[in-house]
């Protein structure tokens, strides 16, 4: 999945097995990004599950640890 997301690992997203964060400094940008991401899959015939997905949150939890702009838990 690195190799997909090559351009944008360290400017907006993780990549961690299946496993990706997306993030951003505000709710724009993070949609822009959000549609940069879905395309990227669709090109790739990359499916996700939504049940495992969250989206526009101020803290999130990623394997194993809890993210938000203020800390890293």
């Amino acid at each position: 999945m690195n190799h997909v997301f090559r351009d944008y690992i360290g400017k907006f997203v993780v990549v961690y097995f299946d496993d990706i964060l997306i993030y951003s400094r505000c709710l724009s940008d993070h949609i822009g990004q959000l549609r940069q991401v879905f395309n990227i899959l669709r090109k790739n015939h990359i499916f996700g599950n939504l049940e495992k997905c969250t989206f526009c949150v101020d803290s999130v939890l990623f394997l194993g640890f809890i993210i938000s702009k203020e800390e890293f838990m």
